[in-house]
This record gives C-alpha cells, sequence and structure tokens, in this order.
C-alpha cells in the first residue's frame, strides 16, 4: 500500500532513524534484527516506515556509549535524547538561492557532512584519492544549488539506473556538467577525470553519497572542505581558511555596498574571497594559486554563491617582480612557516623591505602582498604569531623596515585552533601601501579570549567579529580618539588593545608580537581569562554529569543482594554458544596488503583496550582487498579476542566498528541466534578474572603465546535466565558509565587547577 503524504507525517525511514540518532545506517538493522522489542513497521510501496514516537520510546532505554557523545552531550545521555532534539533542527525543504550571503548551518548538515566524510567516502571512492571524492561532493552541491534544471537530469539519471553499470554513466555527467561551468569562467581543470578515479562499491553507495549532499544547505560546502582538511591532516598550503576568520578580515577593511577590487594570492578554497563579495555585495575577486586542483575548489565555491571570480593558476614565478593586478585590497592566508619552489624568486622578487630568508616565505608573501597593492590600498595577512617576534635577523630586519616605512598600521591575535588542521596561533596584521607614514603609532589586540569552543576547534562568530571591529575600524578610518580610548573599548568587548608608537615599536627586536606590548613583561605573558572560564565550565559540567548519574542510580536502585547461587543455571561449552571465527592466515593478508590511509580498518591486538577496539587503529586494507575477506568482518556486539600475544581483556565491538577486519592476531565470538546468552553478557563474563586466567593459560602452552580456537572453543561458561543476564548487564553498564564520568571529572579537575594556578600566581583572580 502506498500511504498518501499526510498519511506519512510522523513516520520515519531507517535512514532517518540514524541520521537522527546519530549512528550508521546498519546500526539500526542490526537494532531490529537483535531486539524483538523493535517498533515494528509499516510500509508504503516499497519503503518500511516507523512511528516516530514509537522509536523514540524504544531509544530511550538505550544510551549512547561515552566515546560516541557529541560536543554538549553529557554522560548518560540516551539515544532518545538525540533523536528527538534533532527533529527540530531539520531544515526547510526549500533551497536558498546560491547567491545568498546568509549561510545557516544546522545540525542536520553537520550530521550529513559527518556520515559523508566518514566510512561512506571511503566506500565510495575506493582506491581513489579522498581529494577525489570531495570533488564530488562540491560538484553535487553546485549542481544541486546553483543549475537546477541541470540537477533534474542527474535525478531523473538516478531514478533510471539499474545497477553497477550506470555508475560511470552518473560520474560522467556530473563531471561534464562541472567541467562545463569551470570552462565557460576560464577553469581548465580536467573534474571529469578527477571523477571517473572513483571506484565505488555498489551502485547504491554512489546514489546514497549523492542524495545526501544534495539535501545539505548551502553553508555546508565550507563544511566539506573543513572536514577534509582535518581528516587529511592538510599541511598549512592547502587546508582552508575558517569562515569567521575570514568574514573578520573582510570586514576590517571593506564596508558594505563599498565598489572595489579584491585579490587573494592564496587564494586556498576561495574563503577569502566570498567573504569580501559576501561583506560588499559589489566586490570584483581575483585569485591566484599554484595548485590547479585548488583553483577548480575556489571556482566552484564561489560561482555556488553567485560570484563569478577571476581565478588563475599560471603564474611562473611565485615572486614575479611586477603584478598584474593593482587592487584596492588584499586578503590571504598564505603557508605558514613553508619554503619558497625552486626557481629566480629570491633573485626576481620585489623586497623593497629586505629580502625574505631562504626556508621561509612568511615575509616574502607580506611583500608580495603590500606589492600588489595601489597606493593607499589596504592588506588583511594571516600570519602565524612567532613571525612577530621571530629572532632571525632578516626577519627582525624586514619587520623593521616595515614599521618605519608606516605598513603596519594594526596587528591583531585572534583565539587559537581556529583551524582544522592545525593548532598553529595565528594574527592579523593590517597593512597599507603608503608612500610615508600616516599614523604615529600602531594598535595592538589581544582578541585570544574571543570565540567558542566547538569539538576541537575555536569558532569566531559575528558577535566577536563585530566587537573587534568596533575597536579596529576606528583607528583604520583615522578617527581622532586618545590612545587610551582604544584600550577601554576593547575592555568593555573582552579583550585587550594598546597604541604603541612606531619609534617604540622599531626598538630593539621590533616586535608586532601584541602580548609583548600588553604587559606580558618578563614573567611570561598573562593567562588568558577564557582558557580558565573554559576550565572552569567543563568542571562544572562533569560535576553535573556526576550528579545526574548518581541521582538515577538511587532512582533507579543500582542495588544487588545477596544471590541464591548458580544452582540451576545453564551450562555450556563456549562452542555451543558462538561462533568462533579466527582471523586470516599472514599468507593470505601480509603486511604489503596494509595501508594507513583509506580503506576498511583491520584490528590487531594493539587496538584492544579496556574492553573496547579504539576509534582508529592504526592499519587497513583497500575496499577491494576487504571485498574478498567478508568472512571475516566484524558486526555489532561481536567480540574480539586475542588470538597471537599476550591475552587481554575481550574487546565488544561498537555499532560505528561495523564492518571492519579481523586480523591474523585475533579472532571473533559471535553469539549464535539459538544461544540463550546476551552478547553483552558474554562479553562482560570473558573479562572475569577466571576466564582471563583460563585463556592465558591455554595460550602460555605454546612457544609464542597462541590460543587456537580448536581450544577456546571449550572454555566452560555458566549463565542465569536471559532476564537475569540483561539485568546484570544494566547494572554493570551502570557502574561503568559513573566509573567514566568520575575519570573525566578528575581530568577536567585538572585542567582547572592547572589552569586556576597560572592565574592565581599572576594576579589576573585572588582567592575570596
Amino acid at each position: 500500500m502506498q500511504l498518501t503524504h499526510d498519511e506519512q507525517a510522523g513516520l520515519v525511514t531507517r535512514t532517518q532513524i540514524a541520521q537522527r540518532a546519530g549512528v550508521r545506517r546498519p546500526a539500526v538493522s542490526n537494532w531490529a534484527r537483535r531486539h524483538k522489542d523493535f517498533p515494528t513497521p509499516v510500509r508504503s510501496g516499497d519503503t518500511e516506515l516507523f512511528h516516530e514516537a514509537e522509536i523514540a520510546r524504544w531509544l530511550m532505554n538505550r544510551i549512547i556509549p561515552q566515546s560516541q557523545l557529541r560536543d554538549g552531550e553529557q554522560a548518560g545521555t540516551t539515544y532518545a535524547d538525540r533523536f528527538r532534539r534533532t527533529s527540530a533542527d531539520r531544515p526547510s525543504a526549500e533551497p536558498k538561492a546560491a547567491g545568498s550571503h546568509a549561510q545557516r548551518i544546522g545540525i542536520q548538515d553537520r550530521n550529513a557532512v559527518d556520515q559523508l566524510m566518514g566510512r561512506l567516502a571511503d566506500r565510495v571512492r575506493g582506491p581513489a584519492t579522498m581529494a577525489d571524492f570531495v570533488n564530488l561532493c562540491l560538484i553535487v552541491m553546485y549542481v544541486r544549488h546553483a543549475e537546477p534544471e541541470r540537477w533534474r537530469r542527474i535525478e531523473d539519471c538516478m531514478s533510471a539506473g539499474q545497477g553497477a553499470r550506470d555508475v560511470q554513466s552518473l560520474l560522467r555527467s556530473l563531471g561534464g556538467m562541472a567541467q562545463d561551468t569551470l570552462r565557460r569562467n576560464g577553469d581548465r581543470t580536467d573534474m571529469r577525470s578527477s571523477l571517473l578515479q572513483l571506484e565505488p562499491r555498489s551502485w547504491d553507495d554512489l546514489t546514497s553519497a549523492v542524495r545526501t549532499v544534495a539535501g545539505t544547505g548551502v553553508g555546508a560546502f565550507q563544511l566539506v572542505w573543513e572536514s577534509f582538511s582535518a581528516r587529511e591532516g592538510l599541511q598549512s598550503s592547502e587546508f582552508c581558511s575558517p569562515v569567521g576568520l575570514a568574514s573578520l578580515s573582510a570586514a576590517l577593511v571593506l564596508t558594505p555596498g563599498q565598489k572595489t577590487t579584491v585579490l587573494d594570492p592564496y587564494m586556498r578554497g576561495g574563503e577569502m574571497l566570498a567573504a569580501a563579495y559576501r561583506h560588499t555585495g559589489d566586490a570584483t575577486v581575483y585569485g591566484e594559486t599554484l595548485d590547479g586542483r585548488l583553483q577548480a575548489v575556489a571556482s566552484l565555491y564561489l560561482l555556488h554563491l553567485g560570484v563569478r571570480p577571476k581565478l588563475t593558476s599560471t603564474r611562473s614565478d611565485r615572486w614575479p617582480p611586477s603584478h598584474e593586478h593593482g587592487v584596492d585590497v588584499v586578503l590571504t592566508n598564505p603557508p605558514f612557516n613553508m619554503s619558497d619552489a625552486p626557481g629566480p624568486g629570491r633573485r626576481t622578487g620585489n623586497w623593497p623591505y629586505g629580502a625574505p630568508p631562504q626556508g621561509n616565505d612568511n615575509f616574502a608573501w607580506v611583500q608580495y602582498a603590500l606589492g600588489a597593492l595601489v597606493p593607499g590600498g589596504r592588506a588583511v595577512v594571516v600570519m602565524p604569531v612567532k613571525a612577530g617576534n621571530s629572532v632571525n635577523t632578516a626577519e627582525s630586519e624586514i619587520r623593521g623596515a616595515l614599521v618605519r616605512g608606516g605598513a603596519v598600521e594594526c596587528v591583531i591575535t585572534v583565539p587559537s585552533h581556529l583551524f582544522s588542521a592545525t593548532p598553529v596561533p595565528v594574527s592579523l596584521w593590517v597593512l597599507r601601501r603608503a608612500e610615508h607614514p600616516v599614523r604615529e603609532g600602531i594598535l595592538f589586540v589581544d582578541a585570544q579570549e574571543l570565540g567558542t569552543k566547538v569539538r576541537r576547534r575555536r569558532v569566531l562568530h559575528d558577535t566577536d567579529r563585530d566587537a573587534i571591529t568596533a575597536v579596529v575600524r576606528p583607528w583604520l578610518d583615522g578617527e581622532r580618539y586618545p590612545d587610551g580610548e582604544y584600550a577601554a573599548r576593547a575592555a568593555e568587548r573582552g579583550f585587550s588593545a594598546v597604541v604603541v608608537a612606531r619609534a617604540v615599536v622599531a626598538g630593539e627586536g621590533c616586535s608586532l608580537r601584541p602580548a609583548d606590548h600588553l604587559g606580558s613583561g618578563k614573567y611570561g605573558t598573562a593567562p588568558v581569562q577564557a582558557q580558565l572560564h573554559e576550565a572552569a565550565a567543563a568542571a562544572a559540567e562533569q560535576t553535573d554529569v556526576l550528579r545526574l548519574l548518581e541521582q538515577r542510580a538511587r532512582e533507579t536502585g543500582y542495588s544487588y543482594r545477596t544471590g541464591s547461587g548458580p544452582g540451576g543455571w545453564n551450562e555450556a561449552v563456549l562452542d555451543d554458544l558462538c561462533e568462533i571465527q579466527p582471523g586470516p592466515s599472514y599468507t593470505r593478508l601480509p603486511a604489503e596488503t596494509r595501508t594507513a590511509d583509506a580503506g576498511v580498518p583491520l584490528v590487531f591486538p594493539r587496538d584492544l583496550g579496556a574492553g573496547k577496539i579504539v576509534d582508529d587503529p592504526r592499519n587497513r586494507v583497500p575496499w577491494e582487498t576487504a571485498e574478498r575477506f567478508k568472512t571475516f568482518e566484524l558486526l555489532p556486539n561481536d567480540i574480539v579476542c586475542v588470538r597471537t600475544g599476550a591475552q587481554q581483556q575481550p574487546a565488544l565491538v561498537s555499532g560505528s566498528q561495523a564492518g571492519w577486519l579481523l586480523s591474523s592476531n585475533v579472532m571473533r565470538l559471535r553469539v549464535r541466534p539459538e544461544a540463550e546468552i546476551d552478547p553483552l553478557y558474554l562479553h562482560a563474563y570473558l573479562g572475569l578474572r577466571y576466564a582471563r586466567e583460563w585463556m592465558s593459560h591455554r595460550a602460555a602452552a605454546t612457544a609464542a603465546p597462541s590460543l587456537s580456537s580448536a581450544a577456546l572453543k571449550h572454555l566452560p561458561v555458566r549463565f542465569p535466565s536471559i532476564g537475569q543476564q540483561r539485568r546484570s548487564v544494566d547494572l554493570l553498564g551502570g557502574i561503568g558509565r559513573r566509573a567514566d564520568a568520575y575519570a573525566s571529572h578528575v581530568s577536567a579537575l585538572g585542567r582547572l587547577r592547572a589552569e586556576l594556578a597560572e592565574h592565581l600566581l599572576h594576579g589576573s583572580v585572588e582567592p575570596l
């Protein structure tokens, strides 16, 4: 029966359950298969649908493991909490216009990108690089939002597709559309060839990825690029510029409605140019890169926003003596602390402030940016903080020349950990091309305390940008305030600022590091208040988690009583309860088949610890290799034991680890469907001192510790009724969660103590 649209209200698919509960799609299938009380579906045509309220009730009894909690989720959070919360975060089905300036990124987009950049990426790309998969995502986003007519052709192609034989046709269509678009805009990048490198494991994997990408909003384009930077551990020459940092850079020197020309000589993915266009609405943007692949990314990103950029990757000399463009503004985030490519650059470059040292281009980029400006033009250059007071003689002399010549107007230290791929702290140098100094001072700003922690990064929001520009723009616009007024304005907004005379700055060392001018003195830089606040908040949060768990323990009664003994319990050997599967032999899966890059994770004994498998094993095998080893695949609630090597506590497979493979050194236990034993109970049983000693003694009987499946299958197991097993597991799980919470609390208190010591002994706080 096909349900009407109204009848489908309040119903969800398995995929929607997975997305809203924050798990992989196979985990939902495993729940349905392994738990008899999982809600019964209704059918609409060929689709299974579930009542949303029934799913929410069922998920109430499933607590999210500590290792899988997201930022803001406390220990004890259930999948029901997450499922209900995301129901309010679903974006409108009406797509935003491609040129919209506002890009609100909702939790659904973040979840979709997390799903895309995880195992789905590996399943779609096969042996191809991650960059090729990212190109697929960016192309789909562009076509979906900017060219709806062409997107309808892609939808028709997916609807008519029959399977594996249509994979290449779909990839060729998408690649051709992107290539046509890029060539119309002067970009000769071969995107079709990039997409044809992909080798999806199945038609369903490819169409699932394409539809997931198509369901995201305009702002997800940046999320994909940032996730790629973090996942691949890109060098500073490759990763993207954070949106907040790019927005701040543009707001410092551009005005809404201003008709202007903007250049980014190292445009990465086009983030700086996008920020310039959003801020002005009428900027002509130019971009340069030495990497044609990045030119294609930047082109798609800017076209995605409705900007027609003028980009090039044909510069033959990194440091040409003259510039093709004389622009009003330069915004750039060049690579940090890296050397230029071989060539005549040091001889032919234009170095009015002094030749940069060999091996580090930081001050080559500063001078290149200044040389690209028209007289009176301004540049904002992202620089590593240490470039401001480095001891290199050439760099110190260049800083002195910049200061004496009036090129440096302002230096702003921004929060650390803004970048997804590097923790390098950075500053914004606001520079001006002027024949003579315009101001007698330089404004130094320390805004390290601004921003908000999101996952492992800090993010600059619009409020942070507005706070900084409220202090800096009057200085750049030449307003005549007393120098002390800037410090007062900054203090009102939660950061520090000071105006220092150029003659003072140009003294010994010529430091352009704001902390050196804001009272750090010989006792070091004053501690950052934001870090103390974060540490205190984290400790308070862990205290609340503990309080909640202890309250639940009292209410639900994590208690026990004297038992009647094991009389009447079932007894069996392990072979009666489990399928025991050793890993493949070393000759079938030798070391040369492994990779540390992409593919299916391979589980070794070193990956087991505290009854779990680590989240990121060191070794993987390519997808095409994994296809030949399906027999050794892991499913949720499988148990992994050491086969060769020192015995340790067996590990339980989590939902996110489904599809991983056994190595030669481990073996898998999978509870038989007819066995009256709960996998979690068996896992706890195998962790008993008796069971570990039994396995160790059998393993120690050989020269090199090795436990065979033939020996392990004789392990005696004693177990009560299934109801008592589950009550026992629930009791142990509750205590385990409390133990994890106490460990997190101890860690948070340790961090708070260390941070508080910095502040107490610097005098920035004092005891009551």
